[in-house]
């Protein structure tokens, strides 16, 4: 079999730099997201051309490539796209953010929000990026939506399944019927014709890391009915955006059919990964590579530490309208979406505790909860190791390694792991429930990794 190299990209939310990149109400939606805003054009840039520079065969897309379905961002992407598919094919899918699905389009002046900015409708995707995959394709599927689905070979042996998830017509993410009816017959037919199939689609079909993380409408609705049928059907191996997390998980039947499925980070955001995947008789061998700097505005920066900063600033703005006030702490929640109401009773409370965890140390927290009766739950050794070190460094380690995939790993017998998962049963100590102790087992699974590292490992070959 010969090797096949393939890149995949994800959530770029492209933003046009025309919809505001200055004054107050631009600044708090910049800094209430963990991805770039502003920025995309050029990371996106920098990742088209080490790309466009690389090996890989083609480059694979998974769905939101604008930022919120607004025309002019749809428009500018894909000249970006047209110059990229001048160095290889590009096979795109589009998902809810590329036709505004929470119908709030916004663009920035000043301190003021305006919701009068055209969109793409749902229907009109599939034709705007015809040239983009399914110009290619060897079958195709048009969604109740008018979106589709469709597959198209890469080289001699790898066959790629798009599958747009958008709906499954009970207000989830997901397939119809017909839909997966045709998905079906499309991992039979590739299996019939010898093809090394990869699926790919914007939603996830299994939690990773940990249901806190990923619950809810990160994945399709009834996940597990999706995952068992696909894996039943033959498929082997998916891969998925949407989270923003970088990770890979294994699911199995109750029938013992495996199935792989690869979370892809987004492109704009930490850790701004691209990864290269090459299909051999092996498996399937992934890295995750990086763009190396990027221009805005007519500065260069160096993209994994602005991004990393950027991700970072998402927390700290927080922590720092606690200190700063009322006015700018309620502005800043009720840009993540929480209410007005809730974030101004939140700042009584989140005061008085950002004002000493921002800047306390082990050592210094350790003092406090040996006070509070807690010591006996610490491992002094542990707490003198780290005594210097702030608290908030430790969480900002796990915030990042949530995002990038465990870069950086802690085994379970490791210094670092017991120190912070002494403070973990600190919370199920205060209050024994499903929550705490949940807690508890997300944060053990950031610092320990999953077990194929998509930083850099090889997926047996299931399809020999």
């Amino acid at each position: 079999m010969k090797e096949t190299k393939l890149t995949f990209i994800a959530d770029l939310h492209y933003y046009s730099e025309t919809l505001g990149t200055d004054g107050r109400a631009y600044a708090l939606r910049s800094g209430s997201d963990q991805k770039c805003l502003g920025e995309t054009g050029g990371i996106i840039d920098a990742a088209f051309s080490a790309i466009a520079a690389g090996d890989s065969e083609a480059v694979l897309i998974l769905g939101d490539v604008s930022n919120d379905g607004e025309r002019i961002c749809h428009e500018e992407l894909r000249e970006k796209l047209y110059e990229l598919k001048k160095h290889k094919p590009v096979y795109l899918l589009t998902a809810t953010h590329d036709w505004c699905c929470d119908q709030n389009p916004r663009r920035f002046v000043g301190n003021s929000v305006y919701h009068d900015v055209p969109v793409m409708a749902g229907g009109e995707l599939r034709d705007f990026y015809e040239d983009f995959g399914p110009k290619e394709a060897l079958s195709e599927f048009f969604t109740h939506l008018g979106t589709s689905s469709y597959t198209a070979d890469i080289g001699e042996n790898v066959r790629i399944l798009c599958l747009n998830d958008d709906q499954n017509g009970k207000g989830r993410a997901g397939f119809k019927e017909d839909h997966f009816c045709w998905i079906e017959e499309q991992i039979k037919k590739a299996r019939e014709e010898g093809k090394f199939l990869i699926g790919m689609e914007h939603h996830l079909l299994m939690n990773h890391v940990h249901p806190i993380l990923t619950a809810g409408t990160t994945c399709v609705g009834d996940k597990e009915e999706v995952a068992s049928r696909l894996a039943d059907a033959g498929l082997r191996y998916m891969f998925v955006g949407h989270s923003h997390l970088q990770s890979i998980e294994c699911f199995t039947s109750k029938k013992g059919n495996p199935l792989f499925e690869v979370n892809v980070g987004s492109l704009c955001g930490y850790p701004s990964p691209m990864v290269n995947v090459t299909v051999s008789e092996e498996g399937v061998k992934i890295r995750t590579d990086h763009p190396g700097k990027f221009t805005y505005q007519g500065k260069t920066y160096d993209t994994l530490d602005y991004v990393r900063q950027h991700s970072l600033g998402l927390v700290d703005n927080i922590l720092a309208a606690a200190i700063s006030g009322k006015t700018d702490f309620t502005e800043r929640l009720t840009a993540l979406g929480v209410p007005e109401d809730k974030a101004s009773l939140l700042y009584i409370i989140a005061r008085p505790m950002v004002k000493y965890v921002r800047g306390v140390t082990v050592g210094e927290g350790y003092k406090k909860l040996k006070l509070l009766g807690f010591g006996r739950f610490f491992n002094k050794a542990l707490m003198e190791e780290f005594r210097d070190k702030k608290v908030m460094d430790f969480a900002y380690e796990i915030f990042l390694s949530a995002l990038d995939g465990g870069k950086v790993r802690h085994e379970k017998g490791s210094s670092y792991y017991r120190a912070v998962m002494d403070f973990m049963a600190i919370p199920v100590k205060i209050k024994d429930c499903a929550f705490t102790r949940s807690l508890g087992e997300c944060v053990s699974h950031i610092l320990t990794g999953s077990r194929y590292d998509i930083n850099g490992c090889t997926l047996p070959n299931l399809y020999q």
